[in-house]
């Protein structure tokens, strides 16, 4: 499955370096969010994409984000924090119950809460560091759309 706008562009190619081009694409609304391109100008970006075939600038190309990475990265980044807030919640009732038997409130759940949550970015990041070395998480370039002619 591939979705026009987020995991799918067509983009020039304006540098090639080894196994990887610099692809410049027109940006859209689904580009505020991602933050996997570099914004040049407010309707152009600019990102690194791998390439198996060799490409040369002023060729247009299909650039592409595998689409299971998509919902891996915002099932980390979603649904982990939701996590950390309930089970710090959770934590923070049980130890409230054995600290203080007799005490009520929601202070200190609430607390809990918002440490666990903050706590959760920790692993998000380590994940972010490592799935940005990993090629299968990296952008590239899936055809050639118009090619330069030889001279």
């Amino acid at each position: 499955m591939v979705i026009k706008g987020i995991s799918e562009e067509e983009g020039e190619v304006i540098a090639v370096h080894g196994d990887s081009a610099t692809i410049k694409i027109k940006s859209n609304k689904a580009c505020d969010k991602c933050h996997l391109c570099e914004r040049v100008s407010p309707t152009e970006m600019v990102v690194d994409a791998l390439t198996h075939d060799p490409v040369k600038n002023g060729e247009w190309v299909k650039i592409s984000i595998p689409p299971g990475t998509i919902v891996k990265s915002a099932t980390v980044l979603y649904i982990l924090p939701i996590f950390g807030l309930v089970i710090g919640y959770y934590i923070g009732k049980v130890l409230l119950a054995l600290i203080s038997p007799g005490m009520k409130g929601e202070l200190f759940p609430a607390i809990l809460s918002l440490v666990f949550l903050f706590a959760s970015f920790v692993p998000i990041r380590i994940y972010d560091r490592k799935k940005q070395k990993d090629s299968r998480f990296r952008i590239y370039i899936k055809e050639i759309v118009h090619r330069v002619p030889e001279l």
